[in-house]
């Protein structure tokens, strides 16, 4: 996810102490769960945790009409209504699946006995114009055709080709149903690659996942009495980027202060992007920041309290540790982020690995000369040389040397290991010669 587990679970704990636990419970619940509403869930403890130290924070408190807001604040100098949501290009993803394709072609391999890699897709794309602007989709089938179309359109002349000889293999598919070329190298390799038009960057103010996210907290906001606005949270949504393409793109900002003319009863938008950054220290490093907005309307006299009250409960969110593209894979992924497997120090007789490696090579899971890998089966399919760690203490063992002290290096919430130091002492008679 884009916040350190850690972090996570320490804002957990403080929540259960200001809002139900069953509320409490239910998030922990949907954390646990994989796939987009965990990065939901993420953001809505962060930024739960984060207004409570500012203010008095009511969850779901009930309106006339049911609906239950995330957020009810007041500080005594300032109260609103808002709801939380995390916005992610998916329905885009719906339309033109060219990533669900790459995972389906790639059982294609498989099946047809093809080794991995070597593949590489170019989908043409539409555009698609109405009186506000223009857009653009792949010419794809939607995802839930995808298989019959690969079933009947792509997988036939493969193993036409395949029986044939011909190589490489392709494939040119240009009528009503697609527009797209594959070509296979049946040598495989080791990257799969592709080429296409950018489909999720918003390009008409109004017709985007952003402002139909926040459209939709509107209709759910509409019974709130005062200030109401609407949180949201980049959950892998191209509007979030700072890496425009083209001069007709929509900045998000653009895309909640048409929000805000169309939906009058509404007041403001906080929108909190994660993006890289250069870190401050040298040399030179990438680093991942959030990236946050207060979009009101203009000549708004609350905006200077709001921005307070946002930018002291943004101060108190946890770092980032991964772009919002990669939390949101690692949210649809089994099992816990890598910690610091990999990693070492070693030098005047010390040696520090990390904690969570070292217990899983106890644990008889994997060794150090697996590299770290995630996954270590398919590491052992092509080793590397000996990891360093390994050399040095079998150099330590080699020289009679035992560990005469072991060291935990605890890390902060923002880290997903702690470190074990392993400090050596002299030559030890009883696994060395007699001096």
């Amino acid at each position: 996810m884009i916040f350190a587990r850690r972090a996570i679970q320490r804002r957990l704990d403080g929540l259960r102490k200001i809002i139900e636990s069953e509320a409490v419970d239910d998030l922990v619940h949907r954390l646990n769960l994989l796939g987009k509403d965990r990065t939901a869930a993420m953001w809505e403890v962060v930024i739960l945790h984060a207004l409570s130290t500012c203010g008095n924070l009511a969850h779901e408190v009930p309106l006339s009409d049911r609906s239950r807001p995330d957020i009810f604040f007041d500080n005594g100098a300032i109260s609103f209504t808002a709801d939380i949501t995390s916005v992610s290009d998916e329905g885009l993803d719906e339309e033109s699946p060219v990533f669900e394709l790459f995972k389906l072609l790639a059982r294609v391999q498989e099946k047809l006995s093809l080794p991995s890699g070597g593949l590489d897709i170019r989908p043409y794309r539409k555009v698609i114009e109405n009186s506000r602007g223009t857009r653009t989709v792949l010419r794809l089938p939607p995802r839930k055709q995808l298989n019959e179309f690969i079933k009947n359109e792509i997988v036939p002349p493969l193993r036409s080709q395949l029986q044939a000889g011909t190589f490489p293999l392709r494939v040119v598919i240009d009528d009503e149903t697609a527009g797209l070329e594959i070509i296979i190298d049946p040598a495989g390799g080791e990257f799969n690659s592709g080429g296409f038009a950018a489909y999720t960057t918003p390009t008409i103010k109004d017709v985007n996942p952003l402002y139909k996210a926040l459209k939709a907290k509107a209709s759910q906001l509409r019974q709130a009495d005062g200030i109401k606005g609407v949180i949201a949270a980049d959950g892998d949504c191209a509007a979030f980027a700072d890496d425009r393409i083209g001069g007709d793109t929509v900045p998000m900002e653009k895309i909640a202060e048409e929000f805000l003319r169309q939906y009058s009863s509404m007041d403001f938008v906080l929108l909190l992007a994660v993006r890289e950054g250069i870190g401050a220290q040298l040399p030179a490093h990438t680093v991942l920041r959030l990236h946050p907005k207060l979009v009101m309307r203009n000549g708004d006299e609350r905006r200077r309290s709001l921005a307070l009250v946002f930018e002291k409960a943004i101060a108190n969110f946890p770092e980032p540790v991964n772009s919002s593209s990669n939390g949101a894979v690692r949210a649809a992924e089994k099992g816990f982020d890598l910690g610091n497997h990999g990693g070492y120090e070693m030098g005047s007789g010390k040696i520090r690995v990390s904690a969570r490696e070292l217990m899983e090579v106890l644990a008889g899971i994997r060794t150090f000369d697996d590299g770290g890998a995630l996954n270590v089966d398919a590491a052992r399919k092509a080793p590397g040389p000996q990891s360093p760690i390994s050399r040095e203490f079998l150099a330590e063992l080699s020289a009679g040397r035992l560990p005469a002290k072991v060291s935990v290096i605890r890390t902060g919430e923002n880290e997903n290991d702690d470190w074990i130091e392993f400090e050596f002492g002299d030559r030890d008679a009883a696994i060395s010669k007699f001096r």
